[in-house]
């Protein structure tokens, strides 16, 4: 709890989840449940206090579906990330990675939270013309593009000279390359990464890799 940079912060306790004698294809939907009712439940002794003008949830964790019960005059806004899809989406992408049926299978039944909080919010928001072209026709009227961008007045090419990372300091001969990513999965592309690193290094030996 507490107040971080001028904002109250209200912790939730997750009573379940997701075990795995659930189906592999609802485990999703019943994680995200388990957190909207943690939040509901965490901000119910509350309700009189807050009186929200806004809520503002991220859709697909669920945290807002039972906050209409508690401020039911309050306009819910969600941020819709995703829509998954079986087919020309994350899951079958890669040649080299064929996707499993039990995946294949879940990609429908993981819109659930998705669905129903598109039903309800008053209004949604996505990055991208990309992601909102992934959603349903019906809902595509809800759904506005607020594009996060990228700062470049902080991130763009600039001399550096100090080459210092941690522990490490880099003389200006040796060249670095970088790899950010929340994840270091297959689908984000980290064990392309490894291999061309590997190619890299055998043709600039004066090379670290940041990751």
């Amino acid at each position: 709890g507490g107040t971080v940079s001028g904002i109250q912060k209200i912790p939730y306790r997750i009573g379940g989840g997701a075990t795995k004698q659930t189906h592999y294809a609802s485990r999703t939907f019943e994680n995200a449940v388990w957190h909207a009712a943690a939040v509901y439940e965490t901000l119910k002794p509350l309700r009189e206090q807050l009186r929200p003008d806004l809520i503002v949830g991220h859709s697909g964790f669920g945290s807002t579906l039972f906050l209409h019960e508690l401020f039911p005059d309050t306009p819910v806004i969600n941020y819709f990330e995703y829509y998954y899809h079986p087919r020309g989406s994350d899951i079958d992408f890669r040649p080299d990675r064929p996707a499993v049926e039990a995946d294949l299978l879940r990609s429908r039944a993981r819109n659930a939270m998705i669905l129903l909080d598109l039903e309800y919010c008053q209004a949604g928001y996505t990055p991208t013309e990309f992601q909102k072209g992934r959603f349903p026709n019906a809902y595509q009227p809800k759904i506005r593009v607020l594009h996060d961008g990228v700062p470049t007045d902080v991130w763009h090419r600039r001399e550096v000279l100090d080459r210092t990372v941690g522990k490490h300091q880099f003389d200006p001969d040796t060249r670095i390359v970088t790899y950010v990513s929340r994840g270091l999965e297959s689908m984000r592309g980290f064990d392309v990464f490894m291999r061309t690193a590997k190619r890299i290094y055998q043709a600039y030996p004066r090379v670290a890799f940041i990751v």
